[in-house]
């Protein structure tokens, strides 16, 4: 049975100009519908554009403008052509676009128009989105292109062209070669890779994705300023973007209407916290030392005391201890003798997700709200996998584990079973993998679900064939 290799199955709406606004084609027109495919590529715009022998006849246009969210493989526009371009050969490329920048390899592959006629062309973009995509990927379009005349037909078994499909793990150049049809970093993969801090190539996990190591450049974390405390350009070793810690200075200590203000600092959730003001009276808080800070002792004749006080022997007199609540950089500065959380505080205030500068009860030792960064960092992110410590807290003053809808292992397919994504009990365990038998239908690895319907023959599972999109 010969089957097409992709269908048509969304349109990216585009300015009248030049590319259609959904597809619609009005009549005797001449042009292009170019489908593009990405399985597996983060992408928010594709940017295309279509060449003659002596020059561009559409310039690299960005689609949809602006970008509206992920884009679903494969995407669909028209782009309509003055008809004296008739008969001549044209090459449209593609390009996946993500957050303005441009990834992976660029697609391209020819086509002859024809008047008042909308020529088909399929571009496939590489799976790679590590910036180190490999095939041809206007060869592997034009083979695509030609599909109708030269697929077999398929099974569970086969690949483009009639060569055995690679297994997971095995190095690739294209989605093509490998019987997962996923090609991630080089290697055929068992599902497609979300975000950027996965990989598939990882020592000991080759052909699954995996989190990148903690400290791994993330190509699309931005390294934002840190005084906004986003994220720092790594990952964080669970697959996401990493910010800037709990803890990190995000601005520096200063002198303020004579107080000292210790240094804000990051909550590890994207937010800069500033600290509680330092009466320094009766002495002046000096900014012209190496960091600002209450002076301790003065000169006499001087103006390091605040007035009405002035410098007895070195002294402008004892510094009066805060009530709780008051700014402290030390247990001596409160009557408490107790400074937590850079206030006076009732308690030590020293354990696991417990603070005493919470708004409005400030000098109050009590739990941070559930779903808060831990304070003082005891509670440290053990990974999704682990099901363990997430680095949060749970509202009772405890660190709060990975809730039980989170993922802890991926789904990822065989043929036509489903290995559904494992989950956490909520208790610190990893439960069990399930499978899912697709039945006459093979397992989609882009979406690791099984596939519903068919376009295509590779969609079916062995022994049953793709006939008016059912695998029967």
């Amino acid at each position: 049975m010969s089957a097409r290799r992709h269908l048509l199955i969304s349109v990216i709406c585009a300015a009248a100009a030049s590319m259609s606004a959904c597809g619609t084609k009005p009549p005797d027109v001449t042009g292009v519908t170019v489908t593009v495919l990405f399985p597996g590529v983060v992408a928010d715009q594709l940017e295309l554009a279509v060449t003659t022998p002596v020059g561009a006849a559409i310039a690299p246009t960005r689609r949809p403008a602006p970008a509206a969210g992920s884009l679903t493989s494969p995407q669909s526009v028209s782009i309509f052509l003055p008809d004296a371009l008739a008969g001549q050969a044209v090459t449209c490329t593609a390009t996946a676009v993500y957050q303005g920048e441009t990834i992976g390899a660029t697609a391209s592959a020819p086509a002859t128009l024809v008047l008042h006629a909308l020529v088909p062309v399929t571009l496939t973009i590489p799976v790679n989105r590590h910036g180190d995509a490999g095939a041809d990927a206007g060869a592997d379009a034009r083979d695509a292109n030609d599909a109708d005349a030269s697929d077999a037909d398929a099974s569970d078994a086969d690949a483009s062209d009639g060569a055995a499909a690679k297994a997971i793990g095995t190095p690739c150049a294209s989605g093509g070669e490998c019987d997962s049809t996923l090609c991630i970093d080089g290697v055929c993969c068992a599902s497609a890779c979300d975000g950027n801090c996965q990989a598939c190539n990882l020592a000991g996990k080759v052909g699954t994705c995996t989190p990148r190591p903690a400290g791994a450049t993330g190509r699309l974390c931005a390294n934002q300023p840190p005084s906004g405390c986003g994220y720092d350009g790594t990952c964080d070793g669970n697959g996401a973007c990493h910010r800037y810690a709990a803890g990190f200075a995000c601005k520096a200590a200063s002198c303020q209407a004579g107080s000292y203000v210790p240094a804000s600092a990051c909550d590890g959730q994207g937010a800069c916290v500033a600290a509680s003001p330092v009466d320094c009276a009766p002495y002046v808080c000096d900014a012209n030392g190496t960091t600002p800070a209450c002076l301790t002792t003065c000169q006499t004749g001087g103006t390091d005391c605040v007035s009405p006080a002035v410098c007895v022997n070195g002294s402008c007199g004892a510094r009066p201890k805060g009530a709780n609540g008051a700014g402290c950089v030390a247990a001596g500065d409160c009557v408490s003798n107790h400074c937590a959380d850079g206030v006076c505080c009732g308690a030590a205030c020293a354990g696991a997700c417990m603070s005493c500068n919470q708004t409005g009860m400030e000098g109050v030792c009590l739990p941070v709200s559930a779903g808060k960064t831990d304070p003082h960092a005891i509670c440290k992110d053990a990974g999704a996998t682990t099901c363990g410590r997430n680095g949060l807290c749970d509202g009772a003053g405890a660190c709060a584990l990975y809730p039980a809808t989170a993922v802890c292992a991926a789904g990822s397919c065989k043929g036509a079973t489903l290995h559904n994504a494992r989950k956490c009990d909520g208790k610190g365990t990893c439960l069990a993998s399930t499978d899912t038998d697709c039945g006459n239908y093979r397992c989609d690895p882009s979406t690791t679900t099984c596939f519903s319907s068919c376009t295509l023959q590779a969609q079916c599972s062995a022994k049953h064939a793709c006939f008016l999109q059912t695998c029967q």
